[in-house]
C-alpha cells in the first residue's frame, strides 16, 4: 500500500510574525501575564482568513505552553484594514479557560486601530476606543487593565 502525504507548517498560512513575552503580576504573585505579539501585514476581506487561522492557532498554542493568568494581544505592528475573521482571534483562550476567569486585553497601533475599532463595535458608531474598555494604544494601559481584572477577580476569590 502507498500512502502519499504532504508535510505541512503553521507558518505556511500566514506571513505574520510572532513574538511571545511573560511578566509576573504584581497584583497576583501567583499568576503571569503574556502579552503575545503580531507583527505583518493582516490580508485584506477574505485574503486574511488564514492569517486569523495562523493567529488563532499560535496563541492557542502559547497559551497551552505556558498557561498565563491573562493575556495581553498586541496588534500595535500588524497593519489591518478589513476581515471579519480577525475577531476570532480575540477569543484566544475561552476553551481553555472556560471555568474561570481569563482577562485580555488588545493593544492597537496606527495601522489598525480605526478598522478594529469598526470591527468591534460597527462601521457606524461614533464609540472610541477608550470606551470598548479592554482595547488600548499603550502596553502599559492595557497592563494596568489586566492587573486591575486581576485584582477583582483574585478579591472574588473567582482565580
Amino acid at each position: 500500500m502507498k500512502i502519499s502525504t504532504t508535510q505541512k507548517r503553521l507558518e505556511e498560512l500566514s506571513e505574520i510574525k510572532y513574538e511571545v513575552h511573560i511578566g509576573k503580576s504584581s497584583e497576583v504573585n501567583y499568576l503571569e501575564i503574556m502579552v503575545l505579539k503580531f507583527m505583518g501585514v493582516y490580508g485584506f476581506g477574505s485574503t486574511g482568513n488564514s492569517d486569523a487561522i495562523f493567529m488563532r492557532a499560535i496563541g492557542e498554542a502559547v497559551l497551552e505552553a505556558w498557561e498565563p493568568g491573562a493575556l495581553i494581544i498586541d496588534l500595535s505592528e500588524l497593519s489591518y484594514e478589513w476581515g471579519d475573521q480577525l475577531e476570532y482571534v480575540f477569543g484566544m483562550g475561552s476553551y481553555k479557560y472556560r471555568d474561570m476567569p481569563f482577562p485580555i486585553a488588545l493593544i492597537v497601533g496606527d495601522k489598525s486601530e480605526e478598522a478594529i475599532r469598526t470591527l468591534l463595535v460597527g462601521i457606524k458608531s461614533t464609540k472610541g476606543l477608550n470606551e470598548i474598555g479592554w482595547v488600548f494604544k499603550e502596553i502599559s494601559d492595557a497592563w494596568n487593565y489586566i492587573e486591575t481584572k486581576l485584582k477583582e477577580y483574585d478579591s472574588q476569590k473567582l482565580l
